[in-house]
C-alpha cells in the first residue's frame, strides 16, 4: 500500500506479488524444519527441508524486486511512512541473507542455538514485521482521528531505532561465530564477547529510546493541531476517500471501482462519491446497510442490513473469555456463570441485530438496481461464514484423529492391552441419537420450507433430546469403562474425542433451541429461513464428527 503510494504508480508486477506470497506460503510448510536440522534427521530428509529453505528465497526476492521497480519506474515521493519502509527493507534483506546461510545445513550444524540466530531472526522479525508496522502507523494514523503524527518525531525515532537496532543485533552475528550459546546471560570472562555484548546493551537501550518516541508520538494531546487534509498522501486507493475528519456515516455513497487505483484513474471520482451518484446514497431508512457482490467480478447481488451500534458484542466477548480466563485459576462456579450470561448475550444481539426480517423484498440501491434485502442459503454471507467455520473445526478435529492413529503407529500396543476401551455400546447409542438429530434437523427445514409450524416444531423438540442424550451416551462410554486420562494417552485422546462430540452437540442443541423461539415468535418464516439453514449446516458437521469418532473409539480397537 505504502511503495506505489510514494512512487504515484500502481504496483509493477502486481500478480508476480501475488504468485509470490502464494509460494511462499506453500514452502513455508517445508520452512519450519530448518530449527531441527541437529535432531539427528535422515539426510535425505535435510537436503528437501534446506532445499525448501533455499527456496523461499526465490519468491521473496520476487516481491522486493517488484518494490524497487515499482520506485525506479515512478515518481518517488520523499515521505516517513517511506523512510520505514526502507529501513525495513534494508533489514529484512540482510536477514534474508543470513537466512539462506542457516538453511544450509552444515553451517547450521555450527551456528545452530547460538547468538547468529539471534540475529538472523531479529533482522528479519523487525525487518519484515516491525518497521513496516510503523510505517503503517504514520501512514493510517490520520484515518484515525483525522490527525497526522509529527514528521519531526517520526525522524528522530526512526534514526535512533536503526541505529540501535543494528548496533542490538549486528554485532551478535560475530558473538554467535564465536561461539556464545543463546538462552544463556552469564559466561566466563575474556571470552571474546565483553565488548561485543556492551554494545549490543547500548543499542538495545537506543532501541528503547527509540521506541518511547513514537508511543509518545501516538498518545500525545493532539487537539490544537489542525486537521490533516483529505488524502493527504495523494493515494490511489479507496481508504482515503472520506474526509479529514471522516463523518459519522462514512462516504455518501458506495462507488462503483473500474481498476485498483481508482481515485488515480477514475475522474471526477470524489465528486461522485460525495453527491450520491453511485450505489445506496441515502440510507432512507436509517439503518446501515452494504453491498453483498459476486466472487470474481464483485457484480452487487443484495443489500444486506448490518447490525446498529451496541456494547451487546463486547459484552458476549468480555464474558466468553470469562470463561477461560477463570477456569485457567479453577474458579468452576464463576466460569460456568460467564458462559451463561455469554450465551445470553450472543443469543440476545443475534435476535435483535441479524436475520431481522425487513420490511419489504427488494430495495432500489442506485444506478437503476434493485437487490433483494434478505437471503438465505449458500448465497448469504451468513451460510459461508457457517461453512468456513465449520472447515477449520473440521481441521481441528482431524489433528485430533490424526493423534489417535500416529500413537497407533508408533507403538505397537496403542491401544494398550489393559485398557477396556470406550465398549461399543455407548459409542453406538450416541451415534445413534446424534445421527436422529441431524436427521431430524434437516426434516424441520423442509418442514419450514413447506409451512408445517407443527411438524417443525415437533422435530425440533425431538432433536434438542436427542442432541443432548447423545451428548451425554458419548460421555458415558469412557465413563463407565473406568478410562483414566491421566493414565495413558490411548484414554486421553478418547475422552478428548469424546467431549469434543459432547460439546458440539451441546451447541447443536442451542442452535436448535434458538430457532425453535425464533419460529414461534414469527422471526422465521418460509421465506426468511436463513436460522434453521444454518443450523443444518453446522448438525452436517455434528453428523460427521459423531461417525468418525464411534468409528474410531469404539470400531478401531475391535479391528485392530
Amino acid at each position: 500500500m505504502i511503495v506505489p503510494t510514494f512512487a504515484r504508480r500502481p504496483i509493477v508486477g502486481y500478480g508476480w506479488i501475488v504468485l509470490a506470497a502464494v509460494g511462499t506460503g506453500f514452502l513455508s510448510f517445508g520452512l519450519w524444519v530448518h530449527h531441527m536440522f541437529t535432531t539427528g534427521l535422515p539426510g535425505i530428509s535435510l537436503g528437501l527441508f534446506s532445499a525448501a529453505s533455499e527456496a523461499v528465497a526465490i519468491p521473496t526476492g520476487v516481491q522486493i524486486f517488484c518494490f524497487i521497480a515499482t520506485l525506479a519506474a515512478g515518481r518517488y515521493t520523499h515521505s516517513l511512512p517511506m523512510l520505514y519502509t526502507f529501513g525495513g527493507l534494508a533489514a529484512f534483506i540482510l536477514g534474508g541473507l543470513t537466512g539462506v546461510m542457516v538453511a544450509l545445513a552444515p553451517f547450521d550444524f555450527q551456528a545452530h542455538d547460538s547468538h547468529f540466530v539471534v540475529s538472523h531472526l531479529h533482522y528479519v522479525l523487525i525487518g519484515g514485521s516491525v518497521f513496516p508496522i510503523i510505517a503503517g502507523c504514520y501512514y493510517f494514523f490520520p484515518l484515525i482521528n483525522g490527525k497526522k503524527l509529527s514528521d519531526r518525531l517520526g525522524r528522530i525515532a526512526f534514526w535512533i531505532l536503526f541505529t540501535g537496532f543494528n548496533v542490538t543485533f549486528l554485532p551478535m552475528h560475530f558473538t554467535g561465530l564465536r561461539g556464545m550459546p543463546r538462552r544463556v546471560f552469564t559466561y566466563p570472562a575474556d571470552m571474546g564477547f565483553d565488548v561485543l555484548n556492551l554494545v549490543s546493551s547500548i543499542g538495545a537501550g537506543l532501541l528503547g529510546i527509540g521506541f518511547l518516541i513514537i508511543v509518545w508520538d501516538l498518545v500525545r494531546p493532539k487537539k490544537r493541531e489542525p486537521f490533516a487534509p483529505r488524502n493527504l498522501w495523494k493515494a490511489g486507493t479507496l481508504e482515503w476517500m472520506p474526509q479529514m475528519p471522516a463523518e459519522p456515516w462514512g462516504v455518501r455513497s458506495i462507488p462503483e471501482i473500474d481498476s485498483r487505483y481508482p481515485l488515480w484513474d477514475q475522474p471526477n471520482f470524489l465528486r461522485d462519491v460525495d453527491e450520491g451518484r453511485f450505489y445506496l446514497p441515502d440510507a432512507e431508512e436509517g439503518k446501515r446497510e452494504t453491498l453483498v457482490t459476486s466472487v470474481i467480478d464483485a457484480r452487487p447481488v443484495q443489500c444486506l442490513r448490518l447490525p446498529g451500534p451496541s456494547f451487546i458484542p463486547a459484552v458476549a466477548a468480555i464474558t466468553l473469555g470469562g470463561f477461560f480466563i477463570l477456569g485457567t485459576f479453577y474458579f468452576w462456579n464463576l466460569a460456568l456463570l460467564s458462559t451463561v450470561l455469554a450465551i445470553g448475550a450472543i443469543w440476545y444481539w443475534l435476535w435483535v441485530g441479524t436475520a431481522v426480517v425487513p420490511e419489504k423484498a427488494e430495495k432500489d440501491v442506485g444506478l437503476g438496481l434493485k437487490l433483494p434485502l434478505y437471503v438465505s442459503g449458500p448465497d448469504s454471507v451468513g451460510w459461508w461464514a457457517m461453512f468456513i467455520t465449520m472447515l477449520a473445526m473440521m481441521t481441528a478435529f482431524v489433528s485430533l484423529v490424526f493423534a489417535y492413529f500416529f500413537y497407533w503407529t508408533i507403538h505397537e500396543d496403542f491401544p494398550p492391552a489393559s485398557a477396556r476401551g470406550p465398549g461399543v455400546f455407548w459409542p453406538c447409542v450416541a451415534g445413534a441419537f446424534l445421527l436422529g438429530s441431524w436427521a431430524l434437523t434437516l426434516l424441520a427445514r423442509r418442514w419450514n420450507i413447506m409451512d408445517r409450524a407443527g411438524l417443525f416444531c415437533g422435530a425440533i423438540i425431538v432433536a434438542i433430546g436427542l442432541a443432548l442424550a447423545g451428548g451425554a451416551a458419548i460421555l458415558a462410554g469412557p465413563f463407565y469403562t473406568g478410562l483414566d486420562p491421566k493414565s495413558h494417552v490411548y484414554a486421553s485422546i478418547v475422552w478428548l474425542l469424546a467431549i469434543w462430540c459432547a460439546l458440539h452437540a451441546a451447541v447443536g442443541a442451542l442452535m436448535q433451541l434458538y430457532c425453535l423461539a425464533r419460529r414461534v415468535a414469527g422471526c422465521m418464516t418460509v421465506r426468511h429461513d436463513i436460522d434453521i439453514t444454518n443450523v443444518a449446516l453446522f448438525w452436517h458437521f455434528v453428523a460427521v464428527t459423531i461417525v468418525i469418532t464411534v468409528a474410531v473409539i469404539a470400531g478401531f480397537p475391535l479391528a485392530k
